[in-house]
């Protein structure tokens, strides 16, 4: 039985990329170009081998990136990446996109956000796409290094920098060793903050919890900063936590083929029903009450759905769009296969992504407006709209 294709979600529909890393965002024919110059160890290979971009774990998978690193070594060549990228998604419909880039000490750090920014502008300049930055740091680099960037970035000016990640293994160490780094981000550096969480190990889920600045969590309408959290998929398996995000309202970015190409680790897939986590200070358990599904191994079995039904917000990001072959048009896509069907809730994605997005009041409101647009076009018509929000037209839809 042949398998079918992806419904696709109209290029036209306003979308948000709210989760990528984005020094190795490359296109396809920039990657080729640096596989002929011998710029990385992988072949074309891997472009056209499906194999090469699943990875069994996230040692694999962080192998792999490292092994690219260096395919983005000059100014130049990290703002042709953030530009392309850029310029691509908004061609897919994308209005927003938030960023990220790991600090690192010293002046390579100032020159690769004085590039990334420069990407930012001709991308905005040429397309009215919309972005800023998160600047992350290793967990498995420890807190003292998380600490000492969050510092950084508390003098640090730049005005398209307005969050803070934590990024890496989630088994190297507890993250509630992260509590002070994430509290100089939100009071001292004045960023919103967006950490990956849950996404190989439940019990950062517990302690996350624990450990956030508490006004993060009471700051929704009160400035431009944001709470998010990277991924958070493995919170499915317990009701108490999916009641605690949907209470809290707090944001999930959940990147689909992420979460399908990267394996879990052993001791996540033997949780057993009727399991209790306990946070590392023992102030707070969760119960396990609902199993795992095998999302890794497809998209339609994928906790999405149950986040949205249960009142979780939901954004979306394509995470590594190189070594996932994805695209934001693409996750826009994939939810079909999720359960995800309905044009409203497709634009609730993208609503979510601005009301979650780190940016100041009048550009969100400007970002809602295309979202308010594309609906009303739509409710007043029996045709989808030919161009995006933003003016780029094709000639033919998908």
């Amino acid at each position: 039985m042949v398998p079918q294709k992806t419904p696709k979600i109209p290029y036209t529909l306003p979308k948000a990329e709210m989760h990528t890393h984005i020094s190795l965002a490359l296109s396809n024919e920039a990657f080729i170009r640096r596989v002929k110059k011998k710029r990385t160890d992988l072949s074309l290979d891997f472009l056209v081998d499906r194999e090469t971009r699943y990875y069994p774990d996230l040692t694999k998978f962080h192998g792999t990136y490292e092994s690219m690193r260096h395919m983005t070594n000059t100014q130049q060549e990290l703002a042709d990446t953030v530009q392309g990228y850029l310029e691509r998604i908004a061609r897919e419909g994308a209005i927003y996109a938030e960023i990220s880039n790991s600090y690192r000490e010293g002046s390579d750090f100032e020159w690769q956000m004085d590039a990334i920014s420069a990407g930012i502008e001709a991308a905005r300049h040429n397309t009215g796409i919309e972005t800023r930055i998160v600047v992350t740091t290793l967990r498995n680099h420890g807190a003292a290094k998380a600490e000492a960037a969050a510092q950084f970035l508390s003098t640090y000016k730049n005005p398209y920098v307005t969050g803070f990640g934590l990024v890496g293994d989630e088994g190297v160490n507890q993250f509630m060793e992260f509590s002070k780094a994430l509290n100089i981000a939100w009071h001292e550096a004045g960023l919103g903050i967006s950490p990956h969480v849950a996404e190989q190990h439940l019990h950062n889920a517990v302690d996350f919890l624990e450990v956030i600045p508490q006004d993060a969590l009471k700051n929704h309408h009160r400035d431009m900063r944001r709470l998010r959290i990277g991924h958070g998929v493995l919170i499915h398996l317990s009701s108490d936590l999916m009641k605690e995000f949907a209470d809290k309202q707090i944001c999930m970015e959940i990147c689909l083929s992420a979460n399908k190409r990267i394996g879990l680790p052993e001791a996540t897939k033997i949780h057993q029903i009727g399991e209790k986590i306990t946070s590392q200070n023992g102030n707070r358990s969760i119960t396990i009450d609902r199993p795992l599904t095998n999302y890794y191994e497809s998209v339609s079995n994928h906790p999405i759905k149950s986040f949205i039904d249960a009142g979780i917000p939901v954004c979306l990001g394509s995470d590594n769009p190189l070594l996932m072959n994805t695209n934001i048009g693409k996750e826009y896509s994939l939810i079909n296969q999720a359960g995800v069907t309905n044009m409203s809730d497709h634009l609730q994605l993208t609503r979510n992504a601005i009301l979650y997005a780190n940016v100041d009041p009048l550009t969100r409101s400007r970002l809602l407006s295309h979202i308010d647009t594309y609906e009303s076009q739509v409710k007043s018509s029996d045709t989808l709209p030919l161009e995006t929000t933003l003016g780029y037209k094709k000639a033919f839809m998908d």
